[in-house]
């Protein structure tokens, strides 16, 4: 197949790498699946159940994959069946709910035959030629024309009110139509005075005789634009003569970003291979975002090659040229193409650098600048994995990077002088002052420890009996769960037999700890049984094992109450 498809060949090594991950993490997904499955039988098994739901089995396939097969097989070996008729109800209902989200509702159709209805009159009226709305939206920002339909709650209207969302249709327009990952136009489409000598933006003085904020441009069926927006002023009727404008700073910062993926994914190849594939983007005006195949994390260094040299090429101020060519010469021509895309004949190409050794060309239909110098700045803000063998990285370009790097130095100048160092130190100055605190937090410990062995050695003398066995109750001021729990292991070493139930409040939340020494534990004495009741009075709930338990609550005022009721439960648990 390496004739038909040389990306078999090309992309050898990443394709056996992705495969061989691939594996290994549908056995640990196995492991996990057939450890549940474990749990499940033993918990069936101690109700005295025989059969494996079919839900309880649809979930271990549809969460961990494991197939019906090996949960029937694993649970005849413990002596269960499984229940496949609910097994494949549950299947069955997961595959319904699938056509539903991936079908379109009725709704849905209705609503497109509503445009192609639309779209045949404007095309029988002479309103719009056989191809449909002229679309253009590298050649300008701004476009006079005329409204030949208007749409409100999908409905031709003649006319619209202030207030009312609206969608509006021109012969020609401007925008561009969300594709590609790159996010639609925004702008206005606005009426003025008749003679009024109007160029878009031109003249700000002139007031619209209505006015038109465009949110979206969308494409509901080939050869069919509907400007989707609200009007803001005046009544916008069929027939008015108008200027269509686009949002020139949202579209330039667009624009950036765009040009921006192309220069990142020219790096992202050179940098960590040729088996680098874009695998989906997304490009509005505040920032971009890159998917391509990759089997690991980025490391710093790479991160920082790649934003190095994606700045080097802005700086380096390449010239952007599109041109339109026959899709094999393009492909001939080393034109990058998305793996899986549909082409026409002819095709739109981008190439960034000099047309002799170009820097970089893609298959294209998104908009950009005309230089890489107005990129301006090209930061990466974050890296991550979103798939088996894809990463993902996010970024930003011209003044948003501005920005953001701006409050990042800004951080870096405040960080410095809340510690005493300059900007240039301050890494070595955290590290030295993380060491200090490891250190402080050492001692602070062990005074800590201290301070709880005293205060133990003096509980030792309010040790009681209760029929017979040592008993030591009592709040403490212990810092930690774990000096809680170390001090019962001190009075075990001290007395050797018996029982003790220390009680503290850390962060204002009631804590028990229960232990049993094992004599205690063969003559039917249990730490679980004991704290299990105390952590009722405190609002909690607790567990273990016989010889140690620990147990949690919500009302530390009653901590005091619940040590108190210690010797009864014990004196309680020896009578049975």
């Amino acid at each position: 197949m390496g004739e038909q498809f040389p990306e078999l060949k090309s992309r050898r090594q990443f394709i056996l790498t992705t495969i061989t991950q691939e594996e290994k993490r549908f056995l640990r997904t196995l492991d996990l699946g057939l450890a549940r499955l474990n749990e499940v039988l033993s918990d069936l098994k101690e109700r005295g159940e025989r059969n494996v739901p079919g839900e309880a089995a649809f979930r271990l396939y549809d969460t961990f994959g494991l197939p019906l097969e090996i949960t029937r097989d694993v649970a005849r070996e413990r002596g269960l069946l499984v229940d496949e008729q609910g097994y494949a109800a549950a299947l069955e209902e997961q595959r319904r709910r699938a056509r539903q989200t991936d079908t379109f509702t009725a709704q849905d159709a209705e609503t497109m035959k509503r445009y192609q209805a639309l779209l045949a009159s404007l095309q029988e009226q002479g309103a719009l030629p056989a191809a449909g709305v002229a679309h253009d939206p590298y050649s300008t920002t701004e476009l006079e024309t005329t409204v030949i339909a208007i749409l409100k709650d999908g409905q031709s209207v003649s006319t619209a009110r202030p207030g009312d969302e609206v969608e509006i249709v021109l012969p020609a327009t401007c925008f561009y139509v969300e594709s590609g990952g790159q996010v639609s136009d925004q702008g206005f489409i606005a009426a003025y005075p008749p003679g009024s000598d109007v160029e878009g933006e031109a003249d700000e003085e002139v007031e619209p005789l209505w006015d038109v904020t465009i949110t979206e441009a969308r494409r509901p069926v080939p050869g069919l634009i509907v400007h989707v927006g609200k009007v803001v002023a005046g009544r916008p009727r069929v027939g008015d003569r108008v200027w269509a404008v686009v949002d020139y700073d949202r579209r330039i910062s667009t624009a950036r970003n765009h040009t921006a993926t192309h220069l990142l994914h020219s790096e992202l190849r050179y940098i960590l291979g040729e088996h680098v594939q874009q695998a989906g983007s997304l490009v509005t005006p505040e920032r971009l975002r890159f998917d391509f195949t990759h089997p690991t994390m980025l490391t710093e260094e790479e991160l920082d090659a790649i934003t190095l040299s994606v700045n080097d090429a802005i700086l380096v101020n390449y010239p952007v040229i599109t041109a339109e060519e026959p899709y094999r010469q393009a492909i001939d021509e080393g034109v990058i193409a998305l793996f899986g895309e549909k082409y026409g004949d002819v095709v739109r190409v981008v190439r960034v650098g000099w047309p002799e050794q170009p820097f970089s060309q893609e298959l294209c239909g998104g908009t950009h600048v005309e230089e890489t110098g107005e990129i301006g700045l090209f930061h990466i803000v974050s890296e991550e994995g979103v798939g088996a063998g894809v990463r993902r990285i996010e970024a930003v370009t011209g003044r948003v990077a501005v920005e953001l790097v701006e409050q990042q130095i800004n951080a870096l100048k405040r960080a410095a002088a809340y510690i005493g160092a300059a900007p240039e130190e301050i890494d070595r100055r955290t590290l030295n002052l993380l060491g200090e605190l490891r250190a402080a937090r050492k001692e602070i410990q062990r005074l800590q420890e201290k301070l709880a062995r005293q205060e133990f050695e003096a509980l030792l003398s309010k040790v009681e009996e209760v029929e017979g066995v040592p008993l030591l109750s009592a709040q403490v001021s212990a810092p930690a769960e774990e000096v809680l729990r170390e001090m019962t292991d001190w009075f075990r070493d001290r007395l050797g037999s018996g029982v003790v139930v220390l009680g503290a409040v850390l962060g204002e939340r009631p804590r028990l700890v229960a232990a049993v020494t094992p004599d205690w534990v063969q003559r039917g004495v249990d730490a679980v049984k004991l704290v299990r009741p105390l952590s009722k009075v405190i609002g909690g709930g607790g567990g273990g094992q016989p010889t140690l338990a620990q147990a949690g609550g919500r009302d530390a005022s009653r901590l005091g109450e619940a040590l108190e009721q210690a010797a009864e439960v014990l004196r309680k648990m020896l009578g049975e």
